[in-house]
């Protein structure tokens, strides 16, 4: 790479070299013999150390040169941190040049590049060489580590410590995840955590006959950097006591079953992240149905998830208003068969709250129950029938239409800084959807194609009395790959 250009033409062209260590280096001292009396250069220039971590630090900037009776630094890049050096011109007519150089630390998580050129005057000519240090980018923020203590309250609730090790970060915000009918008592607003983390959260009683999960997010940022990172925790209440509960844990019948009595006309959808039916009409006040657990296929990317659910509301872009409950499925290095089965329920716009009461496997039949208590009180059965573990939410606020009921496989969305919907997971065998039923008065049914990228991957069959199976159609080498495993 040639990085020098000599004013007069009888000047002989040096080659200067960008090298492992970014320092630029000319011809030899020998060699600078051959130059005209008079015409300045550059044979070397480097920066010691050439490069720097993220918080800077001073280097020290060496050159030789020929020919030339004075020396100056100057800085060709236009960093966002400060770069401290002498812009004066600088005696070097002993063939030497040396100066330092401060570098301010790296705002970004990006590594810089700050160039610099050594220009060598004479009194009839001049030589500009270039060298380059490099500045490493600022590490992200991170949360190391997050918990509660205790990490489990009776009944009556009470006061955790939330701690947390964080690194690289300016300030922490700790976020309520799940949504519940007792009372959660803790500051909303960013703390100072550029060393570790704490804060107390009060959990008042525990008025139903279930044990509750009480999802918090804590959030950690880098101001200079603009980076962030998120981890969850955890903390459970126990059930209250028999003479405290106000619950119905009995969901009343359903009435219908969807596409079948009245017949109802069938819409064909397609959606991005959906695949099977939603029944429209009501308000819908029960929604039930048994879904059968698939695997994902073996090399499946852990970016890529399969959810199965049935719930009330969601297709409306004008009420993002959704009650609902299944299973989720996702690679998982870490679990001895690679994957993970997590049930869980949600009520929009809380986050998903897991249910680490009943343990799912794939092949397992899940029955899921929604219904209306009465107003705005709702509650959620799931039931994994294979091994009889089941969870009931206490009654739950919701106040969303009912105007659809819906059973479903999800390519499932993630909301962080920004929502997304995760690449579909290509699962196997098709996921057969049974004892559907819903009570409230139907007007027509969807029947809902996910396509993702060039076309469909995940697709239902024709709804019939006993229900129906949704199946991975997309690539269909990832299944033959699940064949041959």
């Amino acid at each position: 790479m040639t990085l020098g250009k000599a004013s007069q033409a009888s000047a002989v062209a040096l080659a200067l070299m960008f090298g492992a260590g970014l320092a630029l280096f000319g011809p030899s001292a020998a060699s600078a013999s051959v130059l005209p009396a008079q015409t300045a250069a550059v044979l070397s220039a480097s920066a010691t150390p050439a490069q720097l971590p993220a918080t800077g630090g001073t280097v020290t900037v060496t050159a030789r040169v020929a020919n030339a009776t004075s020396c100056q630094l100057q800085l060709l890049s236009s960093p966002s941190f400060a770069v401290v050096y002498s812009h004066n011109p600088k005696s070097c007519a002993d063939g030497t040049y040396s100066a330092h150089v401060t570098i301010g630390p790296n705002p970004t998580t990006a590594r810089s590049t700050v160039a610099f050129a050594l220009v060598a005057r004479s009194a009839a000519s001049s030589y500009s060489g270039q060298f380059y240090v490099l500045l490493a980018g600022a590490a992200p923020a991170a949360v190391l580590s997050a918990s509660a203590t205790p990490a489990q309250l009776p009944a009556t609730g009470g006061t955790v410590t939330v701690t947390a090790r964080v690194a690289n970060a300016t300030s922490c915000q700790l976020q309520l995840l799940s949504s519940q009918s007792f009372t959660v008592v803790y500051s909303h607003n960013p703390k100072d955590c550029s060393a570790d983390y704490s804060a107390r959260v009060t959990i008042g009683p525990n008025t139903t006959a279930v044990t509750r999960t009480v999802a918090f997010g804590l959030e950690a940022h880098n101001a200079a950097s603009g980076s962030a990172s998120r981890a969850r925790l955890y903390l459970y209440l126990a059930a209250g006591a028999p003479g405290q509960i106000v619950t119905n844990t009995s969901a009343p019948p359903t009435t219908t079953v969807p596409g079948t009595v009245p017949p109802a006309p069938v819409n064909d959808e397609e959606s991005s992240n959906w695949s099977g039916y939603s029944s429209t009409g009501g308000p819908f006040t029960v929604a039930k149905g048994t879904f059968t657990v698939p695997s994902p296929v073996a090399g499946t990317s852990p970016r890529a998830e399969v959810a199965e659910w049935v719930g009330v509301d969601g297709t409306s872009a004008s009420d993002p208003s959704l009650i609902q409950a299944g299973v989720d499925e996702q690679a998982d290095p870490n679990s001895p068969s690679g994957f993970d089965y997590s049930p869980w329920w949600e009520i929009l716009p809380a986050t998903a709250t897991p249910i680490t009461t009943v343990t799912v496997n794939p092949g397992d039949k899940v029955t899921v129950t929604i219904w209306q208590v009465s107003g705005p009180t709702w509650e959620i059965n799931l039931t994994d029938d294979t091994t009889g573990e089941s969870f009931s939410t206490p009654p739950e606020h919701y106040t969303g239409p009912g105007s659809t009921a819906e059973w479903v496989v999800e390519a499932t969305t993630e909301c962080r800084f920004q929502c997304r919907t995760s690449p579909l997971a290509p699962y196997s065998p098709a996921v057969t959807f049974s004892d559907l039923g819903m009570a409230g008065p139907q007007k027509s049914l969807d029947e809902i194609t996910m396509v993702q990228g060039l076309g469909a991957v995940s697709t239902p069959s024709a709804m019939a009395p006993a229900g129906f199976s949704v199946s991975y159609t997309g690539p269909s080498q990832l299944l033959a790959a699940r064949r041959d495993a």
